[in-house]
């Protein structure tokens, strides 16, 4: 009786094992092509989308906390609804200084420095913040959402600024340390520390009574104004053990308060992660 082999029983010749061994090369070396490929495509993708990317604003922070610097930090961090780019100067090797970044950024050497998606660059602390309120997509504006708010908050802010917070960074500027970081780039007038100082305690102890039985200098959250405030008296408290004085107890619930809030741990933990 006859019968049918299965064609596994049948031992390969020589040249069917170099046909099949040639054949699983050929495969290889396709795969390999496939896969060069593949990764060629998906390079050139990456490339066109760094290309296309829509621009981003560009946040010029500094390497440590300063009264200028953390109040943007905070607000990015409190406001929500922003997307942007951060660059770190450093200010110990007085990069803000140099010819590059005074040419293209701040011709002052100063930071902080916004530039805007079109390239348009914004200085000064509390223009940084109006701005960055107003081009936000979303989060929950902290200058105000009606013209009363927004009147309100900008008259605190005013009088923080005003009454407050540059007598403080005056009073600093009379000091030696001061003299070592601005090497001539600024006026300085050490003679002027007790006054500034007496204008400081002015400010802070006519807000104290002002916000009694209040959250927050404006009202019941915190907006643009107690930022400015907060981000001058923590930074400046290292050098002046005055400025936090326990005896205002409003302001110190107040100060306290903000300490705790979230922006406030963010805005910190950043600083820690640039230098």
């Amino acid at each position: 009786m006859g019968f049918m082999a299965h064609i596994s029983d049948i031992p390969p010749s020589q040249n069917t094992c170099v046909e099949i061994s040639s054949l699983q090369q050929d495969q290889a070396i396709i795969r390999g092509q496939q896969a060069s490929g593949n990764a060629l495509r998906q390079h050139r993708w990456e490339l066109y989308k760094k290309k296309t990317k829509e621009p981003v604003m560009i946040f010029y922070d500094a390497d440590n906390p300063t009264p200028n610097v953390m109040p943007v930090r905070m607000f990015l961090h409190e406001r929500g609804g922003l997307d942007v780019e951060t660059r770190v100067v450093r200010l110990a090797a007085l990069e803000n200084r140099m010819r590059e970044y005074r040419k293209t950024v701040n011709a002052r050497g100063e930071v902080p420095a916004l530039r805007s998606k079109d390239g348009h660059v914004v200085t000064e602390s509390i223009a940084i913040c109006e701005y960055l309120d107003e081009v936000a997509s979303g989060g929950r504006s902290l200058v105000g959402e009606t013209a009363g708010e927004r009147a309100t908050v900008r008259m605190w802010t005013r009088r923080v600024d005003l009454e407050i917070a540059q007598p403080v960074v005056a009073w600093w500027r009379g000091s030696a340390d001061a003299e070592d970081l601005y090497m001539g780039f600024r006026t300085l007038a050490p003679e002027g520390q007790r006054y500034h100082r007496l204008l400081a305690d002015q400010g802070m102890n006519r807000l104290n009574e002002e916000i009694e039985g209040r959250d927050y200098i404006c009202g019941d959250r915190m907006m643009l104004a107690d930022i400015i405030l907060f981000s001058c008296m923590f930074t400046m408290s290292f050098t002046g053990s005055w400025i936090n004085n326990p005896n205002r107890i409003h302001l110190a619930a107040w100060f306290a308060r903000m300490h705790s809030s979230a922006s406030a741990r963010a805005a910190l933990e950043s600083v820690a992660d640039s230098t």
